[in-house]
């Protein structure tokens, strides 16, 4: 109840997948989306977040969608692709991919896991950096000027990720990390920004841990043998139900 008497229903929060991008990390198509679904949602969306998430109204209006090129699908049908993907073993890249899990609430093993924001990053120094500083840092582009794009973001981590192969090659890894860090205390971990404009970008707030099983191993063989994955049935809370 309000100030004026009025009675309000005061709804908890909540969290939805809008977007999956998912680019090639390797071979002649490295950096090429396979992948770009935009999420249809029934429910009224009472803020798309679009600072941070770059998603606006249109990109989610069946009406609209399809002008501007987006394959829209039901959060189902892109569940089921990431689900297969994992399936088969292959290794998520991305910036802050802890995140983006518990929102499709799924759980991926640390194994099929490289999280830029983990590789470049300093215990001791206790402070994660951001992929719009890493990227202009280290190669030199300033992304995120006026929104987000996750295919953008998606291209930028894997650049990054073959920063990081180049200095754990040369040996200058923990040289190269410390002198990141003092470039960051220098700038305020922040790079400069069009028209003295930062975009924020927020943390997606903690929910309930993922329900999606946990693949346990078949055998003893290693996970690269010949024939087809294991398959398992997926959970009671699972969205492939």
């Amino acid at each position: 109840m309000n100030s004026d008497g009025e009675r309000k229903i005061i709804r908890p929060t909540v969290h939805a997948l809008a977007r999956t991008s998912i680019i090639r990390g390797g071979g002649m198509d490295e950096g090429v989306p396979f992948i770009d679904d935009y999420i249809t949602i029934k429910e009224k969306v009472v803020d798309y977040l679009t600072s941070y998430s770059g998603i606006t109204p249109e990109d989610l209006d069946p009406q609209t969608a399809h002008q501007r090129g987006h394959n829209l699908v039901p959060l189902k049908i892109a569940y089921k692709k990431i689900w297969i993907l994992l399936n088969l073993g292959c290794k998520f890249l991305g910036h802050g991919l802890k995140q983006d899990f518990r929102v499709i609430n799924i759980h991926v093993p640390k194994s099929q896991v490289i999280d830029t924001s983990d590789i470049f990053f300093i215990k001791e120094r206790l402070r994660k950096l951001s992929l719009q500083f890493l990227a202009h840092t280290l190669l030199k582009e300033d992304i995120q000027q006026e929104t987000h794009d996750s295919i953008e973001d998606a291209r930028t981590a894997l650049r990054l990720y073959r920063k990081y192969q180049e200095f754990q090659e040369a040996g200058i890894l923990e040289t190269m990390l410390q002198e990141i860090y003092f470039k960051g205390v220098a700038s305020g971990f922040k790079p400069p920004s069009k028209g003295g404009q930062n975009v924020p970008r927020t943390d997606t707030p903690p929910v309930d841990g993922p329900t999606t099983p946990i693949r346990k191993a078949i055998g003893v063989g290693p996970a690269s043998s010949v024939g087809s994955p294991p398959t398992w049935t997926p959970g009671r809370g699972s969205n492939l139900r």
